[in-house]
């Protein structure tokens, strides 16, 4: 809960105990003040402090209604309000822009990198993209929409953002650094809270203001290391039948090892890891979101041709908020493939 909110709070309940203290102090100091004894005095002076008491209560009364009749919402860390969930079924509720933006979904597809951010709220609290790792950097040239690639220590970069995909592999020995719990790069199980420090935090501020209006997120799953992924991977490729037909199935929702953003530990799954996760509040929130924490949802719906994996609602990266408010495009999200202009692709 943001300053304001804890200030808001505060004051409301300084107010309630000012409604019986103020016509209390009135009947002890009318005690105090006056010599006479006469019945009528004391039940005039108790009728008055009672009136008070009224009138106070009155005024807080008036006030809870102008803000229900107007929508005034309660707003926490970043511009996330009260009003934003159905009290009946705890949904999302949807604004304006939703409307707008879902009548110009169809012309996602042309917005290019060049697309400006909207201040969501000035007053907001801003995330930075974590900063690159030290080391010797190579320069790889330019991407097709002409931001800068390169590696530093084996780990691909686009102007400034660490890219794990299928053209675009980590070391086997990689792991990230500087993380909230450490990274072990031969870790053999997942680690849901060694990521990055910084992911970490906004992750926390997130969850916060999900529960704040009554929604429950959690990570499922953070940082795997090289060994865990190609576990996984081998484990989906003899689910679906081993070979080259079971790869190929796999590869649409699992990443070969040395290609997974888990690896980066930029990256986590919320909740459910399923198709189910996009219809449930928590899903609806975190969609409409994310971007204000510095999220994006890395696999958007309708994009698979351009990440190469399909839709994944569950699947956060992080990249900051500058970034993520121009992916969010108002809803209609775009791939960091599309963005940059890089492809996402396996050379078989």
């Amino acid at each position: 809960m943001s300053e304001s909110s804890v200030m808001t709070e505060t004051v409301s309940t300084i107010y309630l105990v000012c409604c019986f203290a103020i016509p209390v102090l009135y009947l002890i100091l009318y005690s105090f003040l006056t010599k006479k004894s006469k019945k009528k005095n004391f039940a005039k002076a108790l009728g008055i402090a009672i009136c008070l008491m009224i009138i106070l209560f009155s005024v807080k009364l008036v006030l809870r209604l102008n803000i229900a009749i107007f929508d005034y919402p309660n707003c926490y860390i970043n511009n996330i309000c009260s009003n934003d969930v159905d009290d009946e079924n705890e949904t999302p509720k949807k604004n304006n822009k939703d409307k707008t933006s879902a009548t110009n979904s169809t012309s996602s597809t042309n917005t290019t990198s060049s697309t400006t951010p909207k201040k969501v709220n000035p007053n907001a609290k801003v995330y930075d993209n974590v900063k690159e790792n030290r080391g010797t950097k190579t320069d790889k040239g330019r991407t097709a929409k002409g931001y800068e690639i390169y590696e530093i220590d084996g780990v691909t970069y686009v102007d400034g953002f660490l890219i794990a995909n299928k053209t675009y592999f980590l070391p086997e020995s990689y792991a990230p650094t500087n993380t909230y719990n450490k990274a072990n790069p031969k870790a053999t199980q997942t680690c849901n809270n060694c990521i990055e420090k910084e992911v970490w935090d906004a992750y926390q501020d997130m969850k916060a203001d999900a529960t704040a209006v009554g929604l429950n997120i959690y990570i499922s799953s953070g940082f795997r290391s090289y060994v865990v992924q190609n576990t996984l991977y081998n484990r989906y490729v003899e689910r679906e039948g081993g070979g080259e037909t079971g790869k190929a199935k796999a590869d649409r929702y699992s990443a070969r090892p040395g290609s997974s953003e888990h690896q980066t530990g930029l990256c986590y799954d919320l909740n459910t890891i399923d198709d189910s996760f996009a219809n449930t509040a928590e899903g609806k929130w975190v969609n409409q979101n994310a971007h204000k924490y510095g999220f994006i949802i890395r696999y958007p719906k309708g994009k698979e041709s351009e990440t190469g994996y399909m839709y994944e609602s569950w699947h956060l990266r992080y990249v900051g908020t500058e970034l993520a408010e121009k992916l969010y495009n108002d809803g209609n999200w775009i791939s960091m493939e599309e963005y940059f202009g890089i492809t996402s692709k396996y050379e078989e």
